[in-house]
């Protein structure tokens, strides 16, 4: 070996070659894990040259083989091009569709900037920078959470050592918000008794009478046929948003005089109709049920009577083309809702002008353009309500306990929570039989 190329140092994997008569720098050479020579200046001193060279040598101890070079990018659009074994937690179970969708729409978000980065560049400090890419605590933990099951999968497919793999344990501390985000302000605080669950719902947590049928109102002023039904059998029946806006006449079913909802599907919010994605998926929990309807709620609305008029509609509809899936709350155009779009056009303006409790504020926060690939700062006005669309789901559990006088698992199986216990800690357990009781000895 020439004194030239003789190295002044070695920090691991890296050697440090001194500067020549000709150049003034300090300069590195290695071998990369897919075996092609690896240089670089090291700056003019050797301080610089050894700083660098350590850097150098750890993404190398990073290094799973030639799959270590492979940019982030490009593995991520592997992860994602599949559900099958994707399931870290369940021992390679497959996920589902919407998960998917859901997993490559937050990983693209926590990636962004840095999908030319090698595998074996991956640090702490790096996976620290790419999860903060959030504007709130609550998105930092899903990109946490997301990345953890990235650096996983790619471990197992040769693309992470296992200490890379293993950085982000659960539980572990997170990096605060890198991007601006203003947090939406907490709904009503209101006290509770000291008998009662932290998540008992009380009746005045849930809409009154006057406010169901203003909102029904309000709505009748944008959907004629249905505005004033949807509400009422919310309040009414139970179904959550996504299942409540899926149904269609078929799932109307009459036998004597005895009328119920079948609940098989919901509202996927994370499909999307012009890829050819199917919008439904299985309510939550995966759990389908059947739900009764009364002749008359506890608002006066004769909603046996209006629904199997709208049934019959829809199924008109059908046969004339306007309404291919006999939808008993279709879009203007025949179609399912998208969430969004329904909360921001219609829910807002109805339940504004019904005269529901809301707050505005101002929203100030980070936003990426594809185009320069930079956040850029957003201002703009949002409204939160204290009662919201889902509040009407606590107002059928109100009135199945405190009118129906439904059981606890009676009520679960209506109303398609997942156990007994958070039936009755939500809607059961006020606890007041435990104050009479106590008072009663004094």
């Amino acid at each position: 070996m020439s004194t030239r190329n003789r190295p002044a140092a070695t920090v691991g994997a890296v050697r440090v070659l001194a500067p020549t008569g000709s150049s003034p720098y300090w300069r590195l050479t290695w071998t990369e894990p897919d075996g092609r020579p690896g240089r670089t200046s090291g700056g003019r001193s050797q301080q610089s040259a050894l700083a660098k060279a350590t850097a150098i040598d750890a993404d190398l101890q990073r290094a799973t083989g030639p799959r270590g070079l492979t940019p982030l990018g490009v593995i991520l659009a592997e992860y994602v091009a599949s559900p099958a074994g994707r399931h870290h937690k369940a021992d390679g179970e497959d996920w589902t569709p919407s998960h998917l969708r859901q997993v490559r729409s937050v990983l693209r978000r926590t990636l962004r900037g840095h999908e030319a980065r090698l595998a074996l560049e991956v640090d702490r400090a790096l996976a620290d920078r790419m999860r903060a890419q959030a504007g709130t605590w609550r998105t930092v933990k899903e990109n946490t959470s997301m990345l953890r099951g990235f650096l996983r999968w790619g471990h197992r497919h040769g693309y992470f050592t296992a200490e890379q793999a293993e950085m982000l344990p659960e539980r572990g501390v997170c990096p605060a918000p890198a991007i601006q985000g203003t947090p939406a302000p907490k709904r009503r605080r209101r006290g509770r008794k000291v008998t009662e669950s932290e998540l008992y719902v009380r009746d005045e947590d849930a809409p009154s009478v006057a406010q169901v049928r203003r909102l029904g109102e309000e709505l009748a002023a944008f959907f004629p046929r249905w505005g004033r039904l949807a509400p009422e059998l919310a309040a009414a029946s139970g179904p959550r948003w996504g299942e409540l806006f899926q149904l269609t006449a078929h799932d109307v079913l009459c036998t004597g005089t005895r009328r119920t909802v079948r609940i098989d599907a919901q509202i996927d919010p994370a499909a999307r109709a012009r890829r050819g994605e199917n919008r439904r998926k299985l309510p939550k929990g995966e759990k389908t049920r059947e739900t009764g309807v009364p002749a008359v709620t506890f608002t006066g609305y004769p909603l046996g009577q209006e629904l199997d008029a709208r049934r019959e509609q829809a199924l008109a509809e059908q046969a004339a083309g306007t309404n291919p899936e006999a939808l008993i709350f279709p879009t203007r155009h025949g179609g399912l809702f998208h969430h969004t779009g329904f909360m921001n056009d219609y829910f807002a303006p109805a339940a504004i002008a019904a005269g529901w409790p809301h707050q505005v504020w101002r929203e100030e926060c980070d936003r990426w353009d594809p185009a320069t690939r930079t956040y850029r700062r957003v201002v703009r006005q949002r409204t939160q309500f204290t009662l919201t669309w889902h509040s009407l789901r606590h107002r059928f559990a109100r009135y199945a306990v405190d009118v129906l006088d439904l059981t606890p698992g009676e009520l679960m199986a209506v109303g398609g929570w997942e156990t007994e216990t958070v039936v009755k800690n939500r809607y059961y357990r006020h606890g007041q039989e435990h104050t009479d009781a106590a008072l009663a000895k004094f």
